[in-house]
């Protein structure tokens, strides 16, 4: 009697047990989803599911215009939860290739769902039952999947590459400007876009008149009522953008080496050449004379480039809000390298004009904000990531998995090295070596995804590991975190800062000198001097000053006390108390003494009783309110 198939105790055959199946649907493009991708793949899966008594289609997750390189997705992210969550026992695909297209991503999407806590199978493909068997079979159906994807990388490519040799348009947006003629059609090509051609001569004629920012030409042409591409306003980034069109050089390149940023450039080999055909220079129609062409170029060296950072430097971007009530984003300040958070209203039609905030300083205070909350709380009330030790309970599969095919290898290894020696060579034997070989080649393949699998989920671990360290330590300090996991703890605590002194403004000019010192030697402002201790200084003073030095009306003890006082509080000069004496004067009489270098010797000699305060960072910023849900 074959297994499975023994009768129950009582006689009567065993009813099979539901199965609760989920469908996973998968298209690389939109266009797709309406036509033949989405409803072709729903109804082949249905179909398949109708003919098994025991399946039942509980749920459908679909991606669409996902790559299938790709091993992260909204649809499979959403499946995996499923999975999670014991609504799902059972995944189904109509072919192995939607869930990846190569054979890494479908290795890495296979060992998701089984770790989650299902298994795969296929409409199209019959996997058959978990074991080596089944890894053979994926392995041989991976590399079919990953060589088909290649061909028609390779076809479609060389399609590009014949059309843009002939001077058609290869595909893709083309350049502001521009529109394309034939769209669709074979032969297509470009041609002037008369509403954006009079956008490119006026910045042209504005770039060229000089004088003006990127900032200053996005105002103009916003001033004008002219709009991107997209119906968006102009902002000096997306101006940086269309200044770098081809409409300014006269001619596209197409596969061009030099740009190697972004997810559509172009793919260089190990030589460094592109991958699928050299480069090509598509002439454009002219929308500028020659001469004007060389002139802006000209003028463009002149112009600066915003400079853009990266949205984990900033991780309290969307948390912050002021009085308009917008969300407050990260922005560099090139004239002074200053990480900043602006108002998103700053630059709107009708300017909010709430105030910056330093980026230094209210990650600080939010730092010191929370890690005073956490050290008040329980270890076992703080916050916790839910998913560390469902990465641990899937670091220790994975690791038992990366362990039997590493013994898997050795033993074909030792099998072939038991062949070889034997000295009967007949074709029995030929034929085992030859299965040994290819098996030991697809446990290698195998193996090599799941090593890299394997170090992805190390890094996830240990990264959670620093975030359950940095929480449960007796005095947390969350600065100790790097820029993403702090900002996935802010999210956690659910940070929310408001200013709450909406009329803040910082001061015009810039430092005094002397504060400017204070901070550059981070020398410590000493207490007010006592009666030996100002004798000590007046000695000073009188060795390095003649006479005339002392005959003003200023009294030089309440006004080096007024000194003091100022750099303490950070009240400007005009604020001064008079019992220190004309303000004027008081100032005068400190930038004497710091560039005589009189200032350093008294502020050290005052210094050695170690009783010092910090200089007050008078301008960090406006006071802030600051939300958890610790």
């Amino acid at each position: 009697m074959q297994q499975g198939t023994a009768p129950c105790a009582d006689g009567k055959p065993a009813e099979a047990e539901t199965l609760d199946v989920a469908a996973y649907m998968r298209v690389s493009t939109a266009e797709q989803k309406g036509r033949y991708g989405i409803p072709a793949q729903a109804r082949v899966i249905r179909e398949f599911v109708a003919q098994r008594s025991s399946w039942r289609l509980v749920e459908s997750r679909e991606d669409i215009g996902a790559s299938g390189s790709k091993d992260s997705r909204p649809g499979l992210n959403a499946l995996l939860d499923d999975i999670t969550r014991g609504r799902v026992k059972l995944v189904l695909v109509h072919r192995l290739d939607r869930l990846g297209r190569t054979e890494g991503a479908i290795w890495r999407c296979m060992w998701q769902i089984e770790d989650a806590g299902a298994r795969v199978e296929c409409c199209a493909q019959v996997l058959v039952e978990p074991g080596l068997d089944r890894w053979l079979m994926i392995d041989r159906l991976a590399r079919e999947v990953e060589a088909d994807y290649g061909r028609i990388v390779s076809r479609t490519q060389a399609g590009r590459q014949l059309k843009a040799v002939d001077g058609g348009w290869p595909g893709g947006p083309p350049p502001y400007g521009y529109k394309i003629n034939g769209k669709g059609a074979f032969g297509s090509t470009l041609e002037v876009d008369p509403a954006e051609a009079d956008v490119v001569r006026l910045l042209a004629d504005l770039v060229i008149e000089g004088g003006r920012t990127l900032a200053d030409l996005a105002v103009e042409l916003n001033g004008r009522g002219i709009r991107t591409r997209s119906g968006k306003r102009w902002t000096s980034v997306n101006i940086h953008k269309r200044l770098q069109s081809a409409a300014f050089v006269g001619e596209v390149v197409f596969r061009r080496p030099d740009r190697q940023w972004g997810d559509h450039s172009t793919r260089l080999g190990d030589d460094g050449r592109p991958l699928y055909g050299e480069p090509v220079v598509i002439p454009l129609p002219a929308i500028l004379p020659a001469e004007r062409m060389c002139a802006f170029r000209g003028a463009l060296a002149a112009l600066s480039r915003q400079r853009r950072n990266p949205i984990r430097d900033y991780p309290l971007s969307g948390r912050i809000r002021g009085r308009c009530g917008r969300p407050y984003i990260g922005c560099f300040r090139s004239k002074d390298g200053m990480r900043t958070y602006r108002c998103s209203g700053w630059n709107a039609a009708d300017s909010c004009g709430c105030v910056f905030l330093p980026a230094d300083h209210v990650e600080e205070e939010v730092a010191r904000h929370v890690n005073a909350q956490l050290a008040a709380m329980p270890l076992r009330s703080r916050p916790t990531l839910p998913l560390s030790c469902e990465a641990r309970a899937r670091l220790i599969r994975h690791l038992d998995r990366v362990t039997s095919l590493e013994r898997l290898v050795a033993e074909c290894l030792e099998e072939l090295g038991e062949l070889r020696c034997q000295t009967q060579n007949n074709r029995v034997v030929a034929a085992a070596m030859r299965q040994l070989e290819t098996e030991q080649r697809a446990f290698e393949r195998i193996l090599t995804h799941a090593r890299d699998r394997l170090a992805e989920l190390e890094e996830l671990c240990a990264r959670e590991a620093r975030f359950s360290a940095a929480l449960g330590a007796a005095a947390p300090d969350i600065r100790s975190l790097p820029s993403a996991e702090l900002r996935r703890l802010i999210e956690v605590a659910g940070v929310e800062v408001d200013i709450v002194d909406a009329e803040f403004r910082y001061r015009e000019g810039t430092k005094c000198l002397t504060v400017r010192w204070h901070e550059s030697t981070g020398t410590l402002v000493p207490p007010d001097p006592a009666d030996s201790q100002w004798h000590r200084i007046e000695e000073l003073l009188r060795l390095r000053y003649r006479a005339h030095h002392f005959r003003s009306p200023l009294d030089l003890r309440a006004a080096f006390t007024g000194m003091l006082h100022r750099l303490r509080t950070g009240i400007l000069w005009r604020d001064l108390p008079e019992r220190f004496g004309d303000p004027e004067k008081v100032r005068a009489r400190q930038r004497t003494w710091l560039a005589d270098g009189v200032w350093r010797e008294i502020v050290m000699l005052l210094n050695d009783e170690g009783a010092g305060t910090p200089v007050l960072h008078y301008e960090a910023g406006p006071t802030l309110a600051i939300r958890t849900r610790l």
